[in-house]
């Protein structure tokens, strides 16, 4: 078992991860960089010991020496020694799969070739159409209601419809691939259980496709030559990838724009589009916080530590962009895409991936917004639940109020034939929480944006 090695005279204990964060998560990154440094000792899972990066410039160097710091998890002793049993989330989750996250060298070159001319197979602006028309029929689902639970009605279904459509499937098979991978994030005692579940039906996937080719990704994957092996990782992968990070990226959007007036405001009557925003709440409150990791290939030295190879090293994605702002200027820090998010060098997010995860995210935000102007939340922030473990940085649920307007489809028709009758409140919405923030600037910078991105 590899052990925790101070240079200079560091003794603090590890952290152990497997714990959760506390709610106020930057106070917690704060202080880990405060006490530890540029990197932290830490335990993923009891006897598991890990190297978390924390600042910018350590997460930033671990991702672009791809040649010090491998990728591929056949690269970490304790993985492959067996001192991770196979029981384990950890192991579960970082265990070798043929997909460009857990690959290096000519096995990465070839299946980012082929993940890359899969998605540039697909019609763009039918992939624009399918999350234009996914918004639009789940704001449809509610917006009769006057109130809704954006995470669970919105910005969790919103990805996975997606994805059913660019995958061929119905929202059935994609719904408990789904709720697999969520066990896999976990990283607890379904994970190992659940892995075998998402095996077993994204290979049945691949198969299908070999079988009868379409127009959908998996397809496309095997047209760019890969096995079905590969296919079923690759996608795993996707779903892994996107489901989270959009859903909690949504998440967060919608919370900031309807707590922050000053932000709603600014980036509703500046030169800023929905991008922009986008980018400022990424920067401040990334859906992906931790991430395994790389493998040294040789001893290193980064802070405090001496590093062994075959160590296991872990992305601090929020640590890191919390470092980069507290260096930043006021003007740097508004409008920066320096953040870490979607990784650098040759493992970063694909282009068509990040691109993908991106749209997703700013139409969704422009849409609801557009169709339900004066949205509010329905309860103080500070009552706001978050997911408790450390992987990943989202909320349980986002609870809102509105003034009820009719589906999409109806006003079409009502407009063709009378005036639609002014909306009344519905009587089952929440009460307005009276210590919450006043919608009325919010809502001003909203309908502002909304209309920017229209145009």
């Amino acid at each position: 078992m590899s052990d925790h090695r101070a240079t200079t005279g560091h003794h603090l204990p590890p952290v152990p991860l497997y714990q959760g964060v506390p709610e106020n998560r930057d106070a917690f990154w704060a202080r880990l960089r405060r006490d530890y440094g540029e990197v932290a000792p830490v335990l993923l899972e009891p006897g598991v010991p890990a190297w978390l990066l924390l600042s910018y410039r350590a997460n930033y160097r671990v991702m672009v020496e791809h040649q010090t710091f491998a990728r591929d998890p056949r690269e970490w002793r304790d993985l492959e020694t067996g001192v991770i049993p196979q029981d384990s989330g950890v192991r579960a989750i970082n265990e070798k799969r043929q997909s460009v996250l857990y690959s290096d060298d000519e096995e990465h070159r070839f299946l980012s070739k082929g993940l890359t001319a899969a998605f540039a197979a697909l019609d763009q602006h039918r992939v624009a159409r399918e999350i234009t028309q996914v918004s639009e029929e789940l704001i449809d689902g509610f917006c009769e209601r006057g109130h809704a639970e954006l995470i669970g009605e919105y910005a969790r279904l919103l990805p996975l419809h997606v994805l059913c459509r660019l995958f061929g499937l119905d929202s059935e098979e994609v719904t408990g691939i789904a709720g697999h991978v969520e066990k896999l994030w976990e990283g607890g005692a379904e994970a190992p259980a659940a892995a075998a579940a998402i095996k077993v039906v994204l290979t049945d996937i691949a198969r299908r496709a070999r079988a009868r080719p379409g127009d959908d990704l998996p397809s496309h994957l095997v047209a760019a030559g890969q096995s079905d092996d590969q296919i079923c990782d690759q996608l795993t992968l996707i779903i892994a990838g996107t489901n989270d990070m959009v859903t909690h990226s949504i998440g967060a959007i919608l919370r900031t724009l309807l707590i922050d007036e000053r932000l709603a405001s600014d980036h509703a009557h500046s030169q800023l589009l929905i991008s922009e925003t986008v980018n400022h709440v990424l920067m401040r409150a990334t859906p992906v916080e931790v991430l395994v990791g790389r493998f040294p290939r040789h001893d290193v030295r980064i802070g405090n530590y001496e590093i062994r190879a075959g160590d296991c090293v872990v992305f601090g994605f929020a640590a890191a962009n919390a470092d980069l702002l507290d260096g930043a200027s006021p003007d740097q820090a508004r409008s920066t895409r320096a953040h870490l998010t979607f990784g650098t060098g040759v493992h970063r997010c694909p282009r068509y991936g990040r691109d993908l995860g991106l749209e997703m995210a700013e139409v969704a935000t422009a849409a609801i917004t557009h169709r339900l102007p004066d949205l509010a939340l329905a309860e103080h922030p500070a009552e706001h639940r978050w997911i408790p473990h450390v992987n990943i940085r989202g909320l349980v649920d986002l609870k809102v109020r509105f003034t009820p307007v009719a589906p999409r489809q109806r006003s079409a028709e009502s407009a063709q034939r009378r005036p639609a009758p002014h909306p009344q409140p519905n009587p089952a919405a929440p009460p307005p929480d009276p210590t919450a923030p006043s919608p009325s600037a919010v809502a001003r910078g909203l309908r502002t944006l909304a209309s920017k991105v229209r145009r």
